[in-house]
């Protein structure tokens, strides 16, 4: 059983490879310094508990310390920002040991490493399951808002959702392939979210499933949104996953529709915008306050913790 110490400084030396002119003082004192900055800063913060949003019979800790970062990096891309810094808290199993904490670490300091972000502080304490909480810090020109979406809008986003649903049904099977390793530790593209808000009015990322995410922008912006099914199909990925789908029985579109976790990035744009690479159109916002889809009224609101 690691002590203290034995995981703390495990964890700087990983947390500590990336040097920073902007950090004045890092890991190892009572808290982190950097310098200030005349630009607005943004802040997201998201919590994970083992059994509830990850589970260690299908994911590695590599891949849910990296799993657990990009869902936090990407809240920070999507209202236009730019991830710089991160505080990690995690409570570990007394069992646990340095080289699995470091693991865990790696998967983290990598994924932050990906977006330019570094990690300079935290908190560890003990606990039954492994729960980790990462608050990230960054830049933002131009925030782009869920509340800014315009009636006439193209509704476009960066990829085919439901994968990491996919995923996960195959997990639950004891599939463990390639197709599951997309709710295992998703592929999030953030090159695209940059690009993006350039032009979005509005954007936000698909944690909670897409019907979920599209009723938080037409809420927040007092519009309505409707979405075609055939402008979905004719997406890259669409055509595999529904493939995938066929095979194991399952309705594509409660996958593409409701499963959450993809962390793809749906904004809404002015008419016609030329899009950046990955971006496809598949609908419009319109006069209203619902959303539909292909003309129906779609009521489901998505993952909540408290009623799922």
């Amino acid at each position: 059983m690691a002590t203290e110490r034995e995981l703390l400084t495990a964890l700087s030396a990983i947390f500590a490879r990336v040097k920073d002119e902007s950090v004045l003082v890092g890991i190892g004192d009572d808290a982190a310094v950097i310098k200030a900055s005349l630009t607005p800063i943004a802040l997201a913060t998201d919590m994970a508990v083992e059994g509830t949003h990850f589970s260690r019979n299908w994911s590695s800790l590599y891949e849910i310390g990296a799993k657990i970062t990009s869902a936090n990096l990407a809240d920070i891309f999507a209202i236009g920002g730019r991830p710089e810094y991160l505080l990690v808290s995690a409570a570990l199993p007394k069992a646990i040991s340095v080289e699995d904490v470091e693991e865990l670490a790696l998967g983290i300091a990598d994924e932050a490493a990906s977006v330019g972000a570094i990690v300079v502080g935290g908190d560890l304490t003990v606990s039954e399951k492994i729960v980790i909480s990462i608050s990230v810090f960054g830049s933002v020109g131009r925030p782009v808002l869920r509340s800014g979406a315009q009636v006439g809008d193209d509704l476009v986003l960066s990829k085919v959702t439901g994968e990491s649903a996919a995923g996960l049904e195959l997990l639950r099977r004891g599939i463990l392939d390639a197709h599951s390793a997309e709710h295992r530790n998703p592929t999030v593209d953030y090159q695209a979210a940059q690009a993006i808000s350039a032009i979005a009015h509005s954007m936000i990322d698909i944690s909670d499933g897409l019907i979920s995410e599209l009723s938080h922008i037409a809420q927040a912006s007092g519009v309505g949104i409707s979405l075609d099914k055939n402008l979905m199909r004719s997406a890259p990925g669409f055509d595999s996953l529904e493939r995938l789908s066929i095979e194991h029985g399952v309705d594509i579109w409660q996958w593409v529709l409701h499963g959450g976790e993809d962390h793809a990035f749906l904004a809404t744009v002015p008419a016609g915008s030329a899009l950046p690479r990955g971006f496809f159109t598949i609908g419009s916002v319109v006069e209203g306050s619902r959303v539909q889809v292909d003309g129906f009224v779609v009521e489901h609101e998505g993952f909540s913790h408290f009623t799922s």
